[in-house]
């Protein structure tokens, strides 16, 4: 069948019919001539899944690298700061906390550009060239002798990594099915807490070097650069554009890649902006609620971040042990991301689920540690509280899930993208601040500020799953229900001619 009679196909009903846009004139997708190559049932599950694991062997390697060391990067002043590094470099009052909160002011500035170049540009070249910029700038933080120069550097590196988690996003969903995004996102995003715990016993292990030309909390720093540059230079060497122009799979499994992705009903890579799509975000509810729900999480984040290791401090613990009484927190992200995304292999539905149940330990956490202060409770058992209050960590990759798999069209999911993480560094700039100095060791206002925002947070998750199953209601009802493969072509093909799920009544939410 050809694609013209395929876009002139009778729809399932008279309602679709009269909202099917018209292709007339449209670009279409990066990788449509090997869409259109054969019918999309033409492949098994069998060469799928060959095809599948194929990307996973070449892809996920260096994603995990490359995303385990953007946030352990991001974090690394955090345990410089148990070496002395405020007194190294003169910091007063609140300095500390406008060094933590400038690298989210050079994010919040750079998002809307950042997710521009990703749309228009390569996304691998994109973040490889960032990956080796903040390389650079990690190793510059040798050189640093007083605040100035420290927020210099930190807020060029905020621009710099402001390209990764939109572009991770982006490039996840170029390959992967929605079924199947899950897991890897889990995989990726779970290296935060992984590559936590790795930095952790590094800088525990850096912190022992005395009598040197270099303070012991730059070696963190040189350590992480120089791995963030190698890393970054393999991106670029290594890492597939596009599945239509991977090298590891044959003409045969490249026609199977792109029509694996068709069926998201979301395209390859489109390297046009499209203003109206700006729009279409702009009036979509899930737009909205996904905002709320990253702002609530990411002012907790962006103080626990920073100042986590100052609060197990508080808690009546040296140095050295606050590193290791802090690694089991990661332990319990990343433990519940992999958990997580194994479970979601065998079960659908599980994305907002995803973000409500992990915030309900986090939320008893967080209480625990309210209600136990100014008591005798022993201070072991406020660090497990502590402890489970980072399961709020594992909300994050199923929200990008939400993004990645829930929003079609190009310029929509990067506008997303891009107004999300604004939000996302606004949070995080003003995190730091509600843990005061003269609220130390404790910081009531900060806690207390925490388990207020995981409860609203809870409800936003919870508003979205709902809304998202109305929608799915209302559109199999006035569209018909999509039952088979036949069913999707069309919007399939919309998918490849870049059309919105607002533009497409064929896309359906996953939940």
């Amino acid at each position: 069948m050809s694609p013209e009679s395929i876009e002139q196909a009778p729809r399932r009903s008279s309602a679709a019919q009269d909202v099917y846009p018209d292709l007339k004139g449209e670009v279409a997708d990066e990788g449509y001539e090997l869409f259109d190559q054969s019918a999309p049932e033409a492949f098994t599950a069998e060469q799928s899944n060959a095809v599948r694991r194929k990307l996973d062997l070449h892809l996920l390697p260096l994603m995990c690298g490359l995303y385990g060391l953007n946030y352990v990067d991001k974090v690394a002043m955090g345990w410089a700061v148990l070496f002395n590094f405020r007194n190294d470099l003169n910091l007063k009052g609140d300095e500390y906390s406008w060094s933590s909160s400038m690298f989210y002011f050079g994010y919040l500035v750079a998002q809307y550009p950042a997710n521009y170049i990703l749309q228009r540009y390569s996304t691998v070249r994109v973040l490889s060239l960032a990956t080796v910029g903040w390389g650079v700038l990690m190793i510059g933080h040798i050189g640093l002798h007083n605040f100035a120069g420290l927020l210099v550097i930190r807020f060029l590196l905020g621009v710099t990594e402001s390209v990764v988690t939109p572009g991770f996003v982006l490039y996840t969903s170029m390959f992967y099915t929605r079924k199947e995004q899950v897991l890897r996102v889990m995989l990726w995003a779970c290296t935060q807490g992984l590559f936590s715990i790795v930095g952790t016993l590094l800088s525990y292990g850096l912190g022992h070097i005395t009598n040197t030309a270099i303070k012991p909390w730059a070696y963190i720093f040189l350590v992480l650069g120089i791995l963030s540059i190698i890393v970054g230079t393999a991106w670029f060497f290594i890492m597939p554009a596009t599945p239509n122009n991977a090298k590891f799979l044959t003409h045969e499994e490249k026609v199977i890649a792109v029509q694996r992705v068709a069926q998201n009903m979301m395209g390859i890579k489109n390297y046009q902006w499209k203003y109206y799509q700006i729009w279409h975000a702009a009036k979509d509810p899930k737009t909205w609620m996904i905002l709320a729900f990253v702002f609530l999480t990411m002012l907790p984040n962006g103080g626990l971040t920073n100042f986590g290791s100052l609060v197990i401090e508080g808690l009546g613990f040296d140095s050295f042990g606050t590193l290791l009484i802090g690694m089991p927190s990661s332990v319990v992200s990343s433990g519940s991301m992999i958990v997580w995304g194994l479970f979601s292999i065998k079960h659908g539905h599980l994305r907002t689920w995803g973000m409500i149940i992990p915030l309900l330990p986090a939320i008893a956490g967080i209480a625990a540690v309210y209600g136990t202060m100014n008591t005798d409770a022993n201070k072991y058992g406020r660090v497990v509280a502590y402890w489970l209050i980072n399961s709020y960590a594992v909300t994050w990759p199923f929200l990008l899930t939400i993004i990645g798999q829930n929003i079609a069209g190009h310029t929509k999911r990067a506008f997303t993208n891009a107004i999300m993480l604004i939000i996302f560094a606004a949070g995080n700039i003003a995190g730091p601040f509600f843990f005061r100095s003269q609220d130390a060791p404790r910081y009531v206002l900060a806690i207390t500020t925490i388990l207020v925002c995981f409860c609203l947070a809870l409800f936003c998750a919870l508003a979205l799953r709902f809304y998202m199953i109305w929608e799915n209601r209302r559109r199999d009802r006035v569209f018909g229900v999509l039952e088979t493969v036949d069913d999707q072509v069309d919007g399939m093909r919309l998918g490849m001619h870049d059309k919105t799920d607002l533009e497409n009544p064929d896309f359906r939410y996953v939940l």
